[in-house]
């Protein structure tokens, strides 16, 4: 019986060489995931937050669902908004050289020499690459829709509370690096999607006091790939490859890992908004939210001359040798909680000034957890574990303080402001667990931003947000492959904002 399609050119490797896919396949599970303030914890959602970099104290549009629900207490009457903000992000990074003989696919053996052609990536005297890597393409955008409305409308016993409903995408971003590139054994591309339903109320029982909650539905999407070598994945530490794993790198070439995972999860948080003057004001609040699990379908293509353009080479490979490879993943992550509170000063009608400190405690993500499933029905032992999979993070409290002013600067038209302000924001990861999947830099914001109230009900906004990533230099990277880079960067924020009040 003659053997066509997959199962052909995958029987055509030797038996020792079939061995070593079960090896390079669990190393290639390490997946990446993003947990970082870049991920569950942008706060850059409306006009105030973005032209001001502080708006707790004074939460004064729709955007308080989410920031300050306490805040709709103060919003009377049936309310419309609608505001979204695009991310044009310049960045680059410079990686540390790769070991060419674990990675042999970066470049061909002898390219350089006398006679040679040139290597694709040469390689500086101090061991960098002499290219800066940067993405080839990269989007984000913050879109955010509400509705709001006080209940005193219909009942006069709920005068002073409001409630509202909001969905919006707090965390929608993505990026595409070179796939020839040495980045690509962390990240080919990919994209991560939060998709947010949140319902909040607003009460206020004093002049003086108000409070306020919010629950949220969210839905998450991650989505990546990334490549695996396989003469490194065989190689233990500190030694030399042997003729088996160079023999299957020949073969099978690097490997092609795609990963899509889903989870729907739930939060809420609560706040309270204290005005013991007409000129100062105090905001505090505190949110959570259950904990990450994407689940979702994973695949592994080969990309050298045996098995490229066959999905089910590798498969197949594996059924020979008696393993079989998970069909799915699960993918734990915490989401960590976070504080939130904010200071706020009024001197004059026409001047007011914002503090706000954010707290996010990411130390709870110490160690990514990562389940593999098989298909029961299907023969063979499993090829990898949790425990061989699941790895140590060590991340750290994240913060950000930022400030700003509102000024309006003319007296016959109040209805005309400008903002500007400032913010620092610390990353969470250190560099002994830095991966270029998820690159992480500590951050100044900038902001400058305008609103104008038209015909007393509508009021418009635009903003615009200047981010520095702050150059970081990893030289203890103890992530696999090693991550020891130089990287920084800069983002370019426009956003627009309308609500109007009927």
């Amino acid at each position: 019986m003659v053997e066509s399609g997959p199962h052909r050119r995958a029987g055509g490797l030797a038996p020792g060489a079939r061995a070593f896919v079960v090896v390079a396949l669990a190393l290639a599970l390490a997946l990446p995931v993003p947990a970082s303030g870049g991920g569950f914890t942008i706060t850059i959602i409306g006009g105030r937050r973005s032209g001001e970099m502080a708006n707790l104290a004074f939460p004064d549009d729709l955007t308080a669902i989410f920031h300050n629900p306490a805040g709709l207490a103060d919003q009377p009457g049936l309310r419309l908004h609608v505001s979204s903000s695009l991310t044009f992000l310049q960045t680059e990074f410079q990686l540390q050289a790769l070991d060419p003989v674990r990675f042999p696919e970066i470049n061909p053996a002898g390219c350089g020499a006398p006679g040679r052609s040139a290597c694709p990536w040469p390689i500086r005297p101090d061991g960098y690459y002499r290219q800066q890597i940067r993405p080839e393409k990269t989007f984000g955008v913050l879109p955010f829709l509400a509705a709001g409305t006080d209940l005193e409308r219909w009942s006069s016993r709920l005068r002073g509370v409001t409630v509202g409903l909001a969905v919006y995408a707090p965390d929608f971003y993505g990026a595409w690096l070179p796939r020839d590139a040495p980045t690509a054994y962390s990240l080919i591309g990919g994209y991560f999607l939060v998709l947010s339903t949140t319902a909040a109320i607003g009460w206020r029982p004093s002049p003086y006091v108000a409070v306020g909650a919010n629950v949220s539905y969210n839905y998450m999407r991650l989505s990546f790939s990334q490549k695996l070598s396989v003469v490194d994945a065989l190689t233990p530490k500190g030694e030399q490859p042997s003729s088996l794993a160079l023999m299957g790198q020949s073969l099978l070439g690097d490997i092609r890992m795609d990963y899509t995972g889903v989870d729907h999860g739930v939060g809420g948080g609560a706040s309270v908004l204290v005005a013991p003057t007409r000129w100062l004001r105090f905001a505090l609040g505190a949110s959570a939210a259950t904990p990450a699990r994407f689940v979702g379908g994973v695949g592994f293509q080969g990309l050298g001359p045996a098995v490229a353009g066959n999905p089910q080479a590798l498969p197949a490979v594996l059924e020979t040798v008696g393993y079989k490879l998970p069909t799915r993943l699960a993918v734990e992550m915490p989401i960590p909680p976070s504080l939130q509170a904010g200071l706020g000063f009024r001197p004059t009608p026409r001047l007011e000034i914002a503090v706000d400190y954010r707290l996010w405690f990411y130390n709870l993500y110490q160690r990514q957890v990562i389940t593999p499933y098989y298909d029961l029905a299907q023969p063979g032992q499993e090829a990898v574990s949790q425990d061989s999979l699941s790895r140590d993070k060590n991340y750290r409290l994240s913060y950000e303080i930022g400030a700003g002013a509102l000024v309006r600067p003319w007296r016959r038209r109040p209805d005309f402001e400008v903002m500007a302000g400032a913010s620092f924001d610390r990353s969470p990861i250190p560099d002994e667990t830095f991966t270029l999947d998820n690159p992480s830099l500590s951050l100044i914001q900038t902001g400058v931003g305008a609103r104008w109230t038209v015909a007393k009900r509508w009021r418009l906004a635009a903003s615009y947000m200047l981010f520095f990533y702050l150059a970081r230099n990893v030289r203890t990277s103890q992530t696999w492959p090693p991550t020891n880079a130089k990287g920084r960067g800069i983002a370019h924020l426009p956003g627009l904002e309308a609500e109007c009040v009927f």
